[in-house]
């Protein structure tokens, strides 16, 4: 009799997700792979939002750049200066330790220096203490010593001293050495100090030259103004007396004393007037000096604010010239600085793609690779 297992429960809702799975691969598959609506339906609005999102994050990353390279420039110049001051700093300590060893690390001077002495077989003295000796006889033969033993004591005394002024020679030394390096410390933190400082004053600077230029042309534009309301003023008061001269003139008031004039009591009427005496003409003449004195100050006064604008105007030039110099000198800087990272970058590139040509790309793909894609949408 054949045994058959009945279907439980569980196989039947398996049975059930496999083929819901599989009705929902089916009507993916007709989605993906078709091309009219893979090509057609695509939503612009999203694409175009995604370009100018894009875009904005290129011109973000742009500006980062510039910014970026424009610290760098600073911090670069910043670092040349406090490399140029290290630089000079261990000039001046190294000239100093050479001066300390020729002063006071000579080599006549040092303890072993008995056994390399070039004059040392100079300095020997003939044997004189040995009673055994005759005249005729040799002198020291090799292997004897006769003060044996007082010198091994002065010998040994002599060790422990060079060990114990090494001792403090070392000790010394090394207090030196961080005495040195902290002073070295002190020195660079006191430069970096003086490096912030400097550059505050330079923007203060800047910023106070600016305030006082603004300040000045504000005063020179109120000092305009005033001078041309003087001006108006003064035409409208020449114009009101002018009238009323004319008012009050000999003629529309008819006054028999025709002779003298209205404007004073040394001015006479053309047409009538018959000459000057001498007090007259005395009064004249003076009159007339003055005004030529008056004249000729007022000439010189004018030749001198001349002189004056002139000069402020030459310098405030001088200085807008020597500004832009200086900034074509830090543009052809910053130009030679890029043009040189740029060789860098152009250099590394070349570099990258000769590795990725010799290592990476070494094995082409086949047809039968290519084939073995988008077969599912999975």
């Amino acid at each position: 009799m054949l045994k058959l297992q009945i279907a439980t429960e569980q196989d039947r809702k398996e049975a059930q997700n496999r083929e819901r799975r599989r009705q929902c691969e089916l009507e993916r598959r007709s989605r993906i792979f078709n091309a009219r609506n893979r090509k057609i339906g695509v939503d612009v609005p999203f694409l175009e939002r995604q370009i100018e999102e894009k875009r904005a994050e290129q011109d973000e990353q742009k500006r980062r750049n510039l910014a970026f390279a424009q610290q760098m420039i600073k911090d670069s110049n910043l670092a040349v200066e406090l490399e140029a001051r290290e630089r000079e700093e261990r000039r001046r300590l190294e000239l100093e330790i050479d001066e300390y060893r020729r002063q006071y690390q000579r080599r006549e001077d040092r303890r072993e220096f008995d056994l390399y002495d070039p004059h040392a077989l100079k300095q020997l003295q003939p044997r004189a203490t040995d009673e055994a000796v005759g005249l005729a006889s040799a002198q020291k033969f090799e292997g004897e010593d006769l003060q044996y033993e007082e010198r091994r004591k002065i010998m040994a005394a002599q060790r422990n001293a060079w060990l114990e002024q090494q001792v403090q020679e070392r000790k010394a030394a090394e207090d030196e050495r961080r005495k040195a390096e902290d002073a070295y410390m002190m020195a660079i933190k006191a430069r970096d100090a003086r490096v912030g400082e400097l550059d505050r004053l330079e923007r203060e600077c800047r910023y106070r030259l600016g305030q006082a230029n603004l300040r000045y042309n504000e005063a020179l534009t109120s000092e305009r103004r005033q001078l041309e309301q003087m001006m108006r003023e003064q035409e409208e008061a020449d114009n009101t007396a002018e009238m009323y001269n004319h008012l009050t003139s000999d003629m529309l008031t008819e006054n028999p004393d025709v002779a003298k004039s209205a404007l004073g009591n040394n001015r006479m009427i053309g047409y009538l007037y018959k000459g000057m005496n001498q007090e007259e003409q005395k009064r004249f003449y003076a009159a007339q000096k003055e005004q030529m004195v008056a004249a000729k100050m007022k000439r010189e006064d004018e030749q001198r604010m001349e002189a004056e604008w002139q000069a402020l105007g030459k310098a405030v030039q001088n200085e807008v010239a020597r500004q832009d110099i200086e900034e074509r000198r830090k543009r052809r800087q910053l130009a030679k600085q890029l043009m040189e990272e740029n060789q860098l970058l152009a250099l590394q590139q070349k570099e990258k793609e000769k590795y990725y040509k010799e290592v990476f790309v070494n094995n082409i793909p086949t047809e039968e690779y290519y084939s073995q894609f988008n077969t599912t949408t999975r």
